[in-house]
């Protein structure tokens, strides 16, 4: 698991150092070579701008031997108007939200960028839209109500609702994988968090919540699902963040490296 490597050739700014995520996430690749895992993920921001940023992050993924599940963060929109709509493709991705099955797990991959103004072209239809959706949330003064958040559209809701019944009928545990956190209540949050949560509470077998995007990383438990906000790779200049996670069934135990912390997750009962 590795969260915002947020790779760019520019200049360092503040704490986040966009070089010298080349090297580190090399370095975690190596790492994980050298373990018997069933796949990798990047929980989204896998650069910070411009279109042949991808080039060259993608170099050190080149040299995996495992397979890598990428997720959509709002960096990585951060390309010319034209490109926008070829990120998820150039990203490996045949659908920008999905789900694939692991033993008795379901891993859903949600698009936490689906309703926002920076994933979509000037003009669009979806992008006015979505302006008109944070201009609502800014007067409600809802605290996510920020630019660099995203939400998740009705039609995604529906499937996620629909690919949840699914596997509880399939008897298989779900764990999200996402770019923005739902919890705990911050202003890095999915814009429409509230409505995520309600229809995570009604499945009780979605049992983790794992994603990015606050870098500084965060920790909630809600209605008994433990929701995990990893810690961005871009941050410092030498000290990585990754972990491998054992997932087992009632419980999953992250080994974290560098700045990322080791927990273990205790699943509730389904």
């Amino acid at each position: 698991l590795v969260a915002d490597a947020q790779f760019a050739d520019i200049d360092d700014k503040g704490t986040r150092f966009y070089r010298n995520s080349l090297k580190k996430l090399g370095d975690a690749v190596e790492h994980f070579n050298g373990r018997n895992l069933d796949f990798c993920a990047h929980l989204g921001d896998l650069i910070d701008r411009e279109w042949r940023s991808f080039d060259e992050i993608s170099r050190p993924l080149a040299a995996s031997r495992y397979r890598w599940h990428h997720l959509l963060g709002n960096h990585d929109f951060d390309v010319l108007d034209e490109l926008k709509a070829k990120v998820p493709g150039r990203l490996g991705m045949e659908q920008r939200y999905r789900f694939f099955d692991q033993r008795e797990f379901r891993f859903v991959i949600l698009d936490t960028n689906d309703v926002s103004t920076y994933a979509h072209a000037a003009g669009s239809a979806e992008r006015i839209a979505a302006a008109a959706a944070l201009q609502g949330l800014e007067v409600e003064k809802v605290r996510q109500a920020k630019p660099w958040n995203g939400g998740i559209g009705a039609a995604q809701l529906a499937w996620f609702d629909r690919t949840c019944t699914a596997a509880r009928t399939e008897r298989r545990k779900v764990i999200v994988l996402a770019h923005h956190p739902v919890a705990p209540e911050n202003e890095h949050n999915v814009w429409n968090s509230p409505a995520v949560l309600k229809l995570i509470e009604r499945h009780s077998h979605v049992v983790a919540w794992l994603n990015g995007h606050n870098h500084a990383g965060n920790f909630a438990e809600h209605a008994g699902v433990p929701c995990v906000t990893m810690r961005g790779m871009v941050e410092t200049a030498a000290t990585t963040a990754f972990a491998t996670a054992r997932i087992m069934a009632d419980r999953m135990v992250i080994t974290g490296h560098g700045r990322e912390l080791s927990r273990e997750l205790v699943f509730r009962s389904s």
